[in-house]
């Protein structure tokens, strides 16, 4: 099974060094958007803040750049009925 690798990049660059076993590009979709969703959370909880564009670079085993979650794709954002920004289609 091939590995991937989940970059973060926000206030900081971090790089994977261990990587995930995932079977195809659909699973490494699935596991950014958990990843996001987890981190904007624990943004929100250490500091009230979520910057939309810190992102998630995923690599495949030779290093190119297969998938990139943005923030800001991760979640839909609504004020009231008016829906201020939302995940692309």
């Amino acid at each position: 099974m091939p590995r991937y690798y989940f970059d973060l990049h926000n206030d900081m660059d971090v790089l994977d060094e261990e990587g995930k076993e995932l079977p195809d590009l659909r699973a490494v979709q699935a596991a950014a958007l958990c990843e996001v969703r987890e981190m904007a959370l624990a943004s929100i909880a250490d500091n009230g803040e979520l910057n939309l564009c810190h992102h998630i670079d995923v690599r495949d085993e030779s290093g190119a750049i297969v998938y990139v979650m943005r923030f800001e794709d991760a979640v839909t954002v609504k004020r009231g009925g008016k829906v201020l920004s939302q995940p692309p289609a």
